[in-house]
């Protein structure tokens, strides 16, 4: 912030000119411009010495006005006159004293009247309190004094100034969107089934190239491409692990990779490279295929090891929002439950090295840690997608309240990860209310599956109708009271509630009842139709 910004109680300039213009008119009698004072002395306890000295007489006077005819009030009026004049004094010839000055030269030197500090002595020394008329009189000159001096004086300086996130150069943006596309390639190449170990390796020149030259873009120096012959892509990527910290330092970083990954010419989100591996997992199955995961699992994989992980799902969730792209809602909510899912298995996989001895624990370096992973959770060759070992999952994620906003939003895409979502609550939710919740998400994906048993919709106006043919209907009295009569009065008496209302009987469909009728008003409002 810059050295001439101060950080004041008003909320903008706006409000400082209202208090202005308050006090200014003559014909005001100040209470809004008190009131609002009082707000500033809530949010900011020491206030300048012109608006505290200026509150402190608007109090008395506006206190003054409203209870004027009170004759008893006289001597706590001048109570409180007296001690307002003396704050005035003390506080605004405080610049003068410090000086050297004594109060009547201060007075002097500013234009305050002296017959006012006199009046400050007598409350300080005297036995006497000064006369109502002269306190009054005192405020009124005080108060014009700090219209003068206070307020007309700094009316020109009082300007907005909005302290914002400092802004990110397009420089620092572009070096992200190359990082996340460099990753995005090692990521490719780092794919089991090309078989690619050291940069050199690289079939596609152009790629081998863009790879090189970004890294040298990036980094400089502090990374030597000089062996590229020996230069594994797991070295590298490693390097990057270690130097991109301080690429990732600019703020609101998240955002700007999530635009990168999630763009509209990103590979993450690309059909072409998803249709390329399997069509028809995405299609038919509702799956991702291992292979096509694999492609993204070193970038993923950075994105946990920085703790990107968590705003990426959240923005993954709005894309599966936006039934408009269906797509790529679909694609995200894929996404989500494969990422969701690796999470899971992290968490269990930490689990289960906690309870290792500390000897076998130190004894494991990253590469055994895969391989301890792999045995515990096997798939087909090894290739289910696998995050960052070594860092636990999001603790947001694992709330049931953070959660719930996402669960509670119309999706109908949600049925696609709920389950993973889900089951990284800790402590975990009942089966039974998880159980019912996936139930809501088909229905909600799927509702041509759960047709509504009838398509009558009754309005107030049926209602109404009804209720008229009932009034004075005896066949439904004689059905009450027939209903009352089946059930013995210890029954009855034992099935009343809070003294007023009763178990209703079970001679009755009530499951079959439409809304807004009783069963007998059911039956009789259909006899009455087919009459009719």
């Amino acid at each position: 912030m810059s050295e001439f910004c101060r950080v004041v109680p008003w909320y903008n300039s706006d409000e400082w000119q209202k208090v202005y213009e308050e006090l200014s008119d003559s014909s005001s009698n100040k209470e809004n411009a008190l009131n609002i004072l009082l707000v500033w002395k809530a949010r900011c306890p020491s206030l300048p010495s012109g608006i505290e000295s200026t509150l402190s007489l608007l109090q008395v006077h506006v206190e003054d006005i409203q209870h004027n005819e009170n004759v008893n009030n006289d001597q706590l009026l001048r109570l409180a006159y007296s001690s307002a004049i003396m704050r005035f004094v003390n506080h605004m010839l405080d610049t003068e004293t410090i000086k050297g000055s004594s109060l009547y030269q201060a007075a002097k030197n500013l234009g305050v009247p002296d017959w006012i500090v006199d009046l400050r002595h007598d409350t300080a020394h005297s036995n006497n309190l000064p006369l109502i008329t002269l306190l009054r009189e005192a405020c009124t000159i005080s108060l014009q004094w700090l219209q003068h001096n206070y307020w007309d004086k700094y009316k020109p300086n009082i300007t907005d100034c909005v302290s914002s996130k400092k802004e990110v150069a397009s420089e620092d943006v572009n070096k992200i969107s190359m990082l996340i596309n460099l990753y995005a390639s090692l990521s490719i190449c780092a794919h089991p089934n090309c078989k690619i170990k050291n940069l050199s390796e690289i079939p596609n020149t152009e790629m081998s190239e863009s790879i090189a030259n970004d890294t040298e873009d990036l980094f400089g120096d502090r990374v030597d491409l000089t062996n590229v012959k020996t230069m594994s892509i797991m070295s590298l990527i490693n390097i990057l692990n270690l130097e991109s910290k301080n690429l990732l330092k600019i703020p609101d970083v998240s955002t700007h990779v999530n635009e990168a990954v999630l763009g509209e010419d990103s590979l993450f989100m690309s059909r072409e490279l998803l249709y390329f591996f399997s069509a028809n997992d995405f299609k038919h199955k509702n799956r991702l295929n291992n292979s096509y995961m694999q492609c993204f699992e070193v970038l993923l994989k950075f994105l946990h090891k920085n703790d990107l992980l968590l705003k990426f799902i959240l923005d993954l969730v709005k894309i599966t929002q936006n039934c408009e792209q269906h797509f790529k809602a679909r694609l995200a909510a894929l996404w989500l439950s494969e990422i969701l899912l690796a999470l899971k298995r992290c968490n269990e996989f930490s689990l289960k090295i906690k309870k290792m001895s500390v000897d076998d624990k130190q004894s494991r370096n990253k590469k055994d840690l895969t391989k301890l992973y792999h045995h515990w959770f096997p798939s087909p060759k090894k290739n289910n997608l696998m995050l960052d070992l070594q860092k636990a999952v999001p603790r947001e994620l694992q709330d049931i309240n953070y959660i719930q906003p996402i669960i509670a939003a119309y999706n109908p895409f949600l049925v696609y990860f709920i389950r993973n979502l889900l089951n990284l609550i800790d402590p975990s939710i009942p089966n039974s209310v998880a159980e019912r919740v996936y139930k809501l998400a088909e229905v909600i994906s799927t509702p041509e599956k759960f047709p509504s048993p009838a398509n009558v919709i009754y309005t107030e106006d049926d209602l109404k109708s009804v209720n008229e043919d009932l009034v004075n209907s005896e066949e439904i009295t004689e059905d009450i009271q027939l209903t009352e009569k089946c059930v013995p009065k210890s029954v009855r008496d034992s099935q009343v509630i809070n003294g007023i209302w009763r178990l209703a009987s079970k001679n009755h469909n009530w499951s079959s009842c439409p809304i807004g009728q009783l069963p007998w008003q059911q039956k009789h409002y259909n006899h009455e139709a087919l009459n009719s």
